[in-house]
């Protein structure tokens, strides 16, 4: 069970990475140069339908086996579990809640709000997209520099 857990665990750091930088470097290169902002959104929007959910189940996937890897950890390790991870443990664990801010933020703060609209049939406010896009990446950067550092501080936890 410990072997699925961890597999269980990466696989899903891997989809949500992937899928970030796919929308990083696919989708909004691929957004902006539309020029009708209702293309924009329809495309955009068409994107965010299936990055949202993939993304914060893969997030969730990471953080429940993540917790049951810890409990197994901190099971075989006994009174010497904070003396060998404690510290890196913190760390990690304060990374990933600054990722589940930002990711969270990215996903309902700025995709489900579009994608809601575009369903809803709503005016494109063209500058109101325009500022949703251009946050968008320095959100989805500090997302994948935050798994980046988690995946690296879990491979410092290992033995």
């Amino acid at each position: 069970m410990r072997e699925l857990n961890l597999w269980l665990h990466v696989i899903g750091f891997s989809i949500y990475l992937g899928s970030t930088v796919t929308i990083l470097l696919a989708i909004l290169p691929m957004v902006t140069t539309l020029e009708d902002p209702a293309g924009r959104r329809q495309l955009f929007a068409k994107a965010m339908r299936v990055y949202n959910p993939l993304s914060l189940a893969a997030l969730g996937v990471s953080l429940m086996t993540g917790a049951f890897n810890l409990t197994d950890y901190k099971a075989r390790l006994g009174p010497r579990f904070f003396e060998a991870i404690g510290s890196v443990l913190a760390w990690k664990l304060l990374v990933v809640f600054v990722l589940i801010l930002v990711a969270t933020g990215a996903s309902f703060g700025i995709g489900h709000r579009t994608v809601r609209e575009e369903l809803a049939g709503e005016a494109v406010d063209a500058a109101e997209l325009d500022r949703r896009l251009r946050r968008l990446p320095g959100m989805l950067w500090t997302a994948v520099a935050c798994t980046a550092l988690a995946i690296w501080l879990g491979l410092g936890m290992s033995w």
